[in-house]
């Protein structure tokens, strides 16, 4: 590929291109220019490029997505900084899993999310109020008539590019069993008015998952799958369920939603042993209460390598698949040129690496990524341990 003769803003030198969308896994160069990915070649000279960062022996990728996180720092008691936790892992776009409502996401959009350099975007609560006060009463649906289906359709409708959909709460303390099925029906009114996805927290829940799948469709995402609880994706001969299979194969996502707490090593396990690994790595990042391990990005990445996915599957659960689950694989999710100038940089630690679930198993594993550098918008954002420039205030 020629490269133009003008100078690029910044150049991944001599680095290993892990980028599955395109089909790469080989040595490559990549150049920025004026936030986008502006070359990619096996050789770029240096002297073409204002910056350049030498990334022999290192693992680039296109820069992370966090499909399922908690970054409304401030407005609830549980999110995160995202600059904090997503860059420091190569996140570069993290996306809210339903922190406020309609009532509520205004700061969000205006204040919070705009004071991060991370890409952030999100789903709806469908309660009105979303996690706000989940610290005081447990959970957010105990009483329906927190549910407000024309607003939040309305909200997401007058909000493109930063609502995607609808997410729901189907877990016991956050929804009573005789309400759970009235909560998915709004719910899923809300996804189809407004012409968004419909995201499910599936972990816990109140009533059968096969329940809850039979109002989900193609593109819905069915979070925190993986996870160790009575109603699961397996029967109790450990076999994926048949209703688990179906959805799948009709396009509903499954999504990691790590969190500590909603992945158990052996469901893990036993799903990729039968051909239903994560469609997407998540992390549900929050900050969680004492005893609770809540993992990165590049760890679970790294875990699910570790568990058996080949690094180039389990890199394309965080970058490419969640960029076509949002619809935007034109823009996130590769560094073919012309993508968003967004990447990060890792050392490929090898060495006995741990991870741990709150049932006490563990996965072992050689490999681990490191994050060395993170690049956002065509300029490095983090880099070996440091924030180089916060977001605007």
């Amino acid at each position: 590929m020629t490269t133009p003769s003008a100078g690029f803003d910044l150049l991944l030198k001599g680095g290993t291109l892990l980028d599955p969308a395109q089909g790469i896994h080989d040595r490559r160069d990549i150049a920025f220019q004026g936030g986008k990915v502006a070359a990619v070649a096996e050789n770029i000279p240096p002297d073409q490029a204002l910056n350049v960062v030498d990334a022999a022996g290192k693992l680039v990728t296109p820069g992370l997505i966090d499909l399922h996180g908690h970054f409304y720092h401030g407005g609830t008691g549980s999110a995160v900084h995202a600059d904090q936790n997503c860059l420091s892992a190569g996140v570069t776009t993290g996306v809210d899993a339903g922190s406020a409502g309609c009532m509520n996401f205004g700061a969000m959009r205006d204040y919070v999310f705009p004071a991060h350099r991370t890409r952030l975007l999100a789903f709806i609560h469908i309660g009105s109020v979303g996690l706000a006060a989940n610290r005081v009463l447990g959970g957010g649906l105990q009483d329906l008539r927190i549910i407000d289906v024309d607003q939040t359709a309305d909200a997401v409708k007058k909000n493109p590019g930063f609502f995607f959909g609808v997410k729901v709460r189907m877990e016991l303390n956050a929804v009573a069993h005789w309400d759970a099925p009235e909560a998915m029906r709004l719910a899923r009114a809300a996804a189809d008015q407004c012409g968004g996805r419909l995201m499910v927290h599936v972990s816990g829940t109140p009533i059968p998952l096969p329940q809850i799948l039979d109002f989900m469709g193609p593109g819905d995402i069915a979070t925190h799958a993986f996870n160790g609880n009575h109603e699961g994706i397996l029967d109790r001969q450990d076999r994926i369920r048949p209703e688990v299979r179906a959805a799948s194969e009709r396009g509903v996502i499954m999504d990691l939603g790590h969190a500590g707490v909603h992945c158990d090593v052996e469901v893990a396990r036993s799903a990729l042993q039968q051909g239903l690994p994560p469609d997407t790595i998540s992390t549900d990042i929050h900050i969680p209460p004492p005893g609770r391990r809540v993992y990165l990005m590049n760890d679970l990445v790294s875990k699910f390598h570790a568990l058996g996915m080949s690094l180039e599957d389990a890199v394309a659960a965080g970058t490419s698949r969640p960029a076509q689950v949002l619809g935007l694989e034109g823009e996130l999710g590769s560094l073919a040129p012309g993508m968003s100038g967004d990447a990060a940089v890792y050392d490929l630690r090898e060495g006995r690496f741990v991870w741990h679930d709150m049932a006490r198993n563990k996965v072992e594993g050689k490999v681990r990524l490191d994050t060395f550098l993170t690049v956002r918008n065509g300029a490095v954002a983090w880099r070996e341990g440091k924030l180089t420039e916060m977001g605007p205030c």
